[in-house]
């Protein structure tokens, strides 16, 4: 049987989260964007599995206002057979609870490989739909050795520093929204959708640390921008990044990752998590390739339904 606890006995059985966006502080900075918060366990002696989940218009969702969501969990290394108990536990509940459908997106591996492999295999064993998987892209900073090693991006990066690119960390409101803006236009020219305001980054800086980089020209013209979160031990986040018209042909954004990259592993992050580079399972083919060849590797982030 799956209970809805409190969040503070959620937290007692679960005082670690896998990553930010199933921290109770996200959870609650975002609660009203649902009509319900549900804090699913079961009903057992061994707590071993919990579901922090979101309700809109009967849909159970997990995540309901990130990127991706997926369980907490004790340890990562438990039997397929918890799992498939909890999700026939889970099922049940919703049914008893009017609820219609069950949506979940599992973190990247970079989160919870092994986790991840024992749901996929049981989500699809029970029957729930596979939606096309993202291609997600991440970089392993314990590798990255302080130079590129796909020829291109290493000349194209050599030319940023002949045309001596400033690359800075910015403290102050005013530049944290020109960047905000820059990446606002960028993602206009490209045809890509931007989902939070300023105001929304402003309030998530809130509850955990948030990063706002510059690259100038000489001149100090601002040709490149990007945001990240550092609200996990080991991963560091790419919110948003871009460049301007006047960037490219000064290479800002080869000269603006590769400083991100040093940058990160001098904070000893073990992995950058860059996002997808797909929307709806299409994959935006120049975006993949330009993170690939700027040492990124790519795996899949999973998406079930059940109804």
């Amino acid at each position: 049987m799956i209970l809805n606890i409190n969040s503070e006995k959620f937290s007692y059985y679960f005082p670690n989260n896998p990553h930010q966006f199933i921290s109770e502080e996200f959870i609650t900075l975002n609660k009203g964007k649902v009509d319900a918060i549900l804090y699913l366990v079961q009903d057992v002696k061994k707590v071993q599995l919990g579901l922090i989940a979101g309700v809109r218009n009967g849909v159970l969702l997990s995540p309901f206002s990130a990127p991706f969501g997926g369980f907490h969990f004790k340890n990562d290394k438990m039997y397929p057979e918890v799992i498939e108990s909890f999700m026939n536990d889970l099922f049940e509940y919703t049914k008893a609870e009017n609820i219609t459908q069950i949506k979940i997106t599992l973190p990247p591996n970079i989160y919870s490989q092994s986790l991840n492999a024992k749901m996929v295999n049981v989500f699809t064993r029970l029957g729930l739909k596979m939606e096309t998987p993202e291609i997600t892209n991440w970089v392993n900073l314990n590798e990255f050795q302080g130079v590129f090693t796909h020829a291109a991006s290493r000349t194209y990066y050599n030319q940023a520093v002949k045309n001596k690119l400033e690359f800075k960390k910015v403290d102050s409101i005013d530049e944290m929204e020109l960047i905000y803006n820059l990446i606002v236009d960028n993602r206009a020219r490209m045809g890509r959708s931007i989902f939070m305001t300023f105001e929304d980054l402003l309030n998530t800086a809130e509850i955990f640390e948030t990063d706002y980089f510059r690259v100038n020209k000489p001149d100090g013209e601002l040709v490149a921008g990007a945001i990240f979160y550092r609200a996990h031990e080991h991963i560091s986040y790419a919110v948003f990044w871009g460049d301007t018209i006047e960037g490219r042909p000064v290479r800002a954004m080869d000269f603006l990752i590769y400083n991100l990259w040093s940058f990160y592993k001098a904070q000893n992050f073990k992995f950058i998590d860059l996002g997808t580079s797909t929307e709806s399972g299409v994959p935006n083919e120049g975006l993949l390739r330009f993170k690939e060849t700027h040492e990124c590797d790519s795996s899949l982030r999973y998406s079930f339904t059940w109804s």
